[in-house]
């Protein structure tokens, strides 16, 4: 089966006869025509398969056949066997077979045009064949093969001259159509005999044939990379309508066929050859001239490239709205999908099933997972008239000590959604997380190379250890956390990017240990700017708890020795999947009640953090009141409700203040301390004459937990009595009162004299600190007669 003068572009090229490819197209004609799939029942549908596919690509304007491999093995097995060992050499014929199969069907009109008949293109897909891209070797040059990979670089859509038509410079004399192999190929010599003339031509654009031409860069896939080896990456050149269907950032699978061309010579152009070209590297045949080698034409290199056929992206994109309101859902989801969705939206008990069924591999950390969860459903993107963006993704930033599960949820959801990033922070650079700006070794233009935050555009973008990236790296990502947008202005590129991403980030608190005797912003080295672009921050703590210590124990015994069969999710990650992407189509709206409530709550934040225990405050701006709403509506989603209900943000609001302003306190420090009862009051004063020198009394400090309970039976009483109308009260009513409620717990006269002093030292901290509670009236020379009331900005619920 010999391959002279066989060309990649159409039958009417060859100059030798190809028997193999003559059958090959008898056979795929065939194919087309008779194929059909069973209707269930045994029996064949009575019109063609395919002939249904060319009358919707006839409607649909396009010259494209798509054909699932799964149906030629059905079909055919030598076919099959001709197609995954010489797909290159009966490409042409296979669309020829196209090309009369159209003619049958519609006659010439839909084939013929001005310059020769319509090209037609067959894609395969569903090829049973994958391979890694390191193991394309030379001998899968010319088979049909597919591959997996991610896209990490595409080019601008080009012409590609498929085949040319020249004009000789000399007599005018216009050539036969010249196919392109890979490289612009001129005529040999004039088709004129009295014409001498073998390298002046002028390339006639009319009667030329071009396609659309696009070349990607895809790279393996993580799980595929050998320990210890770098992550290798392939060329992949497609053309006609595959052009613009892969993005980067997309995972995708590749149906088409190895190729060999020549590598391009920087500086060599399309015209008349040059005698020589210096070249980077010695050696070889060539000759040395001043410190350069020259290398002769002809002498090339050469590289391996994949040539689509057909691409087609694994999984849907996670993040992307996949309908309208108003759009049909059956064309989403198959009837027993959205049978199963049904019933599990049905379900009252559908939050907390989906909360453990996040990363079932994980302990307790139920608050973080309910994060996850409404991270993974997303708020909803809004464009104001101004056309500004607000954005729908939620951002998570887990806080705490080491071996509390933090790397662990990354790399749950780095593997759960078909499009996450998974990166460190320590090992990433601006540019590595952004987008940089590279040249194209082969045409020297200058081309943009995503990032992980643009890879994971429509997903997830997880950052582990989050608090060793360099300062200057957190300043990039600030546009993309908020404005979800990357801006490049380098090379005389100037672009705004999409960075539509969630972050999910993990860091350690400074010292390696969680201080609760400090703020949050205290224990995390991360600046204020990126702490406000958050909307969730979860602080866990490993502290030692019997109960506690034996259930983690447990389960992760269970899971050495059960593995798989020791977790029991209500339901599996492909339901998961599946339920998330049919509630993210949905849009709630916030109803006139939830308006209500969201103001109430936000005031609420507000007050209390301008009011409140500074040790314990986390600044609340309006950015806070957003992630309200966008939790809101991730709540929403979640119940696939159209409309955003109080119900929803009261539970967001729970939830934002579990992670915000419930942190973990240290010890209440008096800073001036009341040291002595009344009585010892006395005697110090008639003391105050001596001689001997006054020592200031130590700090006092007393636990958060008991000094959080003190202060509530003050307010609760206070605010009791208030809506009796009565407008204050005395601090010493207030004291003893007090006093009263404690006496069962006191068996001392001792203790009862220490309860008052620190009952007065929390009154002080609660007027003077916290200003909880205002002085109405100042006491006459004591100030246990003064009159206290609660502060009317500050909220007792």
């Amino acid at each position: 089966m010999d391959t002279v003068g066989f060309s990649s572009q159409g039958p009417h090229d060859v100059v030798n006869k190809d028997d193999l490819g003559d059958s090959t197209q008898a056979r795929f004609e065939s194919f087309l025509l008779e194929w059909s799939p069973d209707d269930g029942d045994g029996t064949k549908k009575e019109d063609s398969y395919y002939l249904e596919k060319l009358r919707q690509m006839r409607e649909d304007d396009r010259s494209t056949l798509y054909v699932d491999f799964l149906h030629v093995i059905m079909f055919d097995e030598q076919l099959v066997e001709v197609l995954e060992l010489y797909f290159y050499r009966v490409d042409p014929y296979l669309r020829k077979a196209v090309q009369n199969v159209v003619k049958k069907l519609f006659g010439n009109d839909f084939v013929t045009e001005e310059n020769g008949d319509k090209e037609f293109w067959v894609a395969f897909f569903n090829q049973k064949a994958l391979y890694k891209i390191r193991e394309l070797r030379s001998q899968k040059v010319g088979m049909l093969c597919a591959i997996r990979g991610t896209v990490t670089r595409t080019s601008e859509v080009r012409p590609e001259l498929l085949t040319g038509v020249f004009m000789c410079y000399d007599c005018r004399t216009a050539s036969p159509l010249i196919p392109q192999q890979f490289r612009y190929t001129e005529p040999v010599m004039c088709k004129n005999p009295t014409c001498t003339n073998r390298n002046r031509w002028e390339l006639s654009v009319e009667q030329s044939k071009f396609v659309d031409w696009q070349k990607i860069r895809v790279q393996e896939n993580s799980d595929e990379i050998p320990s210890g080896s770098m992550p290798r990456s392939l060329d992949v050149i497609l053309r006609h309508e595959e052009v613009e269907k892969a993005k980067a950032g997309d995972k995708c699978e590749i149906v088409g066929t190895v190729i060999v061309v020549p590598e391009m010579i920087r500086g060599r152009a399309p015209g008349p050859k040059m005698e020589g070209m210096p070249r980077v590297s010695g050696g070889g045949d060539g000759v040395r001239d001043g410190g350069e080698v020259f290398a002769f034409a002809g002498d090339y290199n050469y590289r391996i490239c994949f040539l689509a056929c057909s691409v087609r992206t694994i999984s849907a994109k996670f993040g992307e709205e996949i309908q309208e309101e108003d759009d049909d859902t059956d064309t989403q989801f198959s009837a027993e999908e959205l049978a199963e969705i049904k019933e599990m939206r049905s379900d009252p008990k559908i939050y907390d099933k989906l909360i453990g069924s996040i990363s079932p591999t994980i302990f307790g950390h139920k608050d973080v997972k309910k994060g996850i969860l409404l991270m993974l459903f997303g708020g909803v993107h809004k464009v104001t008239t101004e056309k500004t963006n607000l954005r729908g993704d939620i951002n998570v930033c887990i806080v705490g000590d080491p071996s509390t599960s933090k790397s662990q949820f990354l790399k749950y959801v780095a593997s759960f959604l078909p499009r996450a990033v998974y990166t460190s922070g320590k090992a990433s650079s601006a540019a590595g997380l952004t987008a940089t700006v590279v040249r194209d070794p082969d045409t020297g233009d200058f081309n943009i190379e995503a990032g992980a935050l643009m890879l994971a555009d429509n997903g997830i973008c997880c950052i582990d250890e989050f608090d060793k990236m360099d300062p200057k790296d957190q300043v990039a990502i600030h546009e993309a956390m908020e404005q979800q947008t990357i801006s490049i202005a380098k090379a005389g590129i100037h672009a705004t990017l999409n960075a539509r991403t969630s972050v999910l980030a993990a860091a350690n608190p400074i010292g390696g240990r969680y201080d609760k005797s400090k703020t949050l912003k205290a224990n995390l080295n991360v600046t204020p700017a990126i702490m406000s672009r958050f909307d969730l921050f979860f602080v866990v703590l490993d502290e030692c708890d019997e109960q506690t210590d034996a259930h983690i124990a447990e389960h992760i015994v269970r899971m050495h020795q059960k593995k798989d069969q020791a977790l029991t999710p209500h339901f599996t990650t492909v339901q998961l999947q599946k339920y998330i992407r049919y509630a993210r189509s949905f849009k709630p709206q916030i109803s006139p009640e939830a308006k209500t409530v969201m103001i109430e709550s936000y005031r609420t934040l507000r007050a209390g953090d301008s009011v409140g225990h500074g040790k314990s405050a986390y600044r609340i701006t309006v950015r806070q009141l957003e992630s309200l709403i966008r939790l809101s509506e991730a709540l929403a989603r979640l119940h696939c409700d159209k409309e955003v209900r109080p119900v929803y943000v009261r539970e967001a609001t729970q939830l934002l203040k579990k992670s915000i302003i419930h942190v973990e306190t240290g010890d209440v420090t008096f800073e001036a301390p009341v040291t002595t009862s009344k009585k010892d009051a006395e005697s110090k004063k008639q003391d105050s004459d001596s001689d001997v020198e006054e020592i200031e009394p130590p700090k006092k400090k007393i636990s958060f937990s008991k000094y959080n309970q003190i202060c509530g039976m003050i307010i609760h009483y206070l605010h009791r009595e208030m809506q009796k109308d009565i407008p204050g009260k005395k601090e010493v009513e207030i004291v003893r009162w007090y006093s009263q409620q404690v006496e069962d717990e006191i068996s001392s006269e001792k203790e009862l004299e220490e309860e008052i002093i620190l009952v007065k030292n929390v009154i002080n901290v609660l007027i003077n600190k916290d200003r909880h509670i205002i002085v109405l009236q100042e006491g006459t020379g004591d100030p246990m007669e003064r009159v206290l009331a609660l502060n009317p900005n500050f909220d007792p619920e």
